[in-house]
């Protein structure tokens, strides 16, 4: 039943506001019209996902880099094909749908042709069965890549009902299968899932049935947290490697991510009285020059994120005088190989010189002089001098908020280590309504100028949807929003992603249990909470 009612209240609310799409190649125009295009990307999708027809030479690999940043855009994405695109996704068996292998096979004219022509072909009955085969796992390729925009666009209403579906456990379990062919797995892949866990924590914050310090306690416990240190981190030293230090720098920051957000106040305590060696031992096998001066700064980020958390925790105490030697003795031992590589950088020729890998060997030989200096400070018991020197060199330190110019912008703000690929873009909240154009920028206020600022509101029903008034949240619920709000209030069971069972018993990573539906909280009048 749920299944059926779905399909009609999508096909409802879209009748009451599609008109005919047009494929005729002839058609051309001069003038830009960004409402123009989005309309027609948009009829492509219906056409693909609500009738299985398909534009042959549509650039369905392109969408995503096209449309970024195209807010709107995602937001109608999300509201008329978010439930069916995680429901291909979360029902799809294909071993290659997050790999760099999708985006490759997109790309060839001989593959879109081929998936082009399937409906043509479905008119043989011999043909029959292939054509829907084939269309049906095209459509699931679609659906990753539209995945992949709504993830990277992080419009909340989006981020919101992936987390609903159960989409943190999917990314958990594909990390879990992706790695029980280890050593051998697509590391490309893990990146993708493990910040598609980072990106989706912070609303993890509004289902009533998570308890986020199990969240962090699961993840310091777990197969791949050993894995990812003692095989992946110090396999690193004996055997460099591109990929896989990509890979364990992305798991650094989704560690560092995991740790602010989902720890317990007691539980560094905890772990520092119990297992104090355990923790920290394979931090210091992999604080060493051969690792790689980028990736050395990303470890001493996460070595200056644990010290800050453990000031935070009230357990920076905890950390004896043995503790810290061996702390310091590994960043003096780093430090020392970095300076010898600085002096006989100045020796080589211009022909000799790796300009790229000197760029952060500096940057890794500050920072390695900060820790020394924040150590030292923590030692004498400089506490206020020590938690500043950490904060430069933490991931909070090394932030980079990106913006747009506006007015009275005095330029980025300084960073004392900037070394890190990651940028934090700015939040945007897009108005749902169809005939809207207006978002509003959570993180910068500043660029609504005139008194302006719209007053933003989600959904009160089911929290998923933006809008800029009243005005434009009651037009868009008489449009079609009421035949489809209990759906993104509740997704339906095919929607959501449930782990086989029984499991196969090479559960790399797993915080939630099945029983964890995910279910938004509520307030008395039935409003759904919201964080973000």
């Amino acid at each position: 039943m749920d299944n059926v009612a779905l399909r009609r209240a999508f096909l409802s609310s879209r009748s009451l506001n599609e008109e005919l799409v047009s494929h005729d190649d002839s058609d051309s125009s001069t003038t830009y019209d960004r409402s123009h295009d989005t309309n027609d990307d948009l009829d492509e999708l219906k056409q693909l996902f609500f009738h299985s027809r398909l534009k042959p030479k549509f650039d369905w690999a392109g969408l995503c880099l096209e449309r970024q940043h195209d807010f709107k855009f995602w937001a109608n994405v999300t509201h008329t094909f978010g439930l069916l695109v995680l429901k291909n996704i979360f029902n799809s068996n294909l071993p290659f749908e997050d790999s760099n292998e999708l985006q490759r096979m997109l790309e060839l004219d001989e593959d879109r042709v081929c998936y082009g022509n399937c409906v043509e072909s479905a008119r043989s009955s011999d043909a029959v069965t292939h054509a829907d085969n084939s269309l049906m796992d095209f459509k699931t390729r679609v659906s990753f890549i539209l995945l992949s925009g709504l993830l990277s666009n992080r419009v909340p209403g989006s981020l919101r009902l992936i987390v609903r579906c159960h989409g943190y456990q999917y990314f958990e379990h594909r990390i879990s299968e992706l790695m029980n062919d280890f050593p051998k797995f697509d590391a490309a892949a893990v990146c993708f899932n493990m910040n598609a866990l980072r990106i989706l924590l912070p609303y993890l914050l509004e289902p009533q049935s998570v308890n986020l310090s199990n969240v962090c306690y699961r993840f310091l416990t777990s197969r791949f947290w050993r894995i990812m240190w003692l095989d992946v981190g110090v396999g690193l030293k004996q055997h460099p490697s591109t990929e896989r230090a990509q890979l364990f720098g992305t798991f650094l920051e989704l560690a560092s991510t995991i740790c602010y957000g989902t720890r317990s106040p007691a539980l560094l305590k905890r772990l520092y009285g119990s297992c104090l060696k355990s923790l920290w031992d394979p931090i210091f096998a992999v604080l060493t020059w051969r690792l790689g001066p980028k990736l050395l700064c990303r470890v001493l980020t996460f070595v200056a994120d644990m010290l800050m958390m453990s000031f935070q925790d009230n357990c920076l105490d905890m950390l004896d005088g043995n503790f810290l030697s061996k702390l310091i003795q590994c960043a003096k031992e780093a430090q020392s190989d970095g300076e010898r590589y600085l002096s006989r950088y100045l020796l080589q020729t211009l022909d000799d010189r790796n300009e790229f890998y000197h760029h952060f060997a500096r940057i890794a030989v500050d920072m390695l002089r900060a820790l020394l200096q924040a150590l030292a400070n923590a030692v004498e018991g400089r506490v206020n001098e020590c938690v500043s020197d950490l904060y430069d060199l933490s991931s909070l330190g090394i932030a980079k908020l990106i913006m747009p110019p506006h007015a009275g912008d005095r330029g980025e703000a300084h960073v004392r280590f900037d070394y890190s690929d990651t940028r934090v873009f700015p939040r945007v909240l897009p108005c749902f309504n169809t005939d809207c154009s207006r978002v509003f920028h959570l993180d910068m206020p500043q660029l609504h100028v005139d008194s302006e600022t719209p007053e933003f509101r989600y959904c009160s029903r089911c929290g998923v949807p933006s809008y800029c008034s009243a005005a434009c949240a009651d037009s868009h619920w008489e449009a079609g929003h009421r035949q489809v709000c209990n759906f993104l209030r509740t997704p339906p069971t095919f929607a959501r992603f449930i782990a086989s069972v029984p499991d196969s018993g090479n559960v790399m990573l797993r915080t939630f249990d099945n029983e964890c539906t995910m279910t938004p909280e509520f307030d008395d009048a039935g409003n759904v909470f919201t964080v973000f």
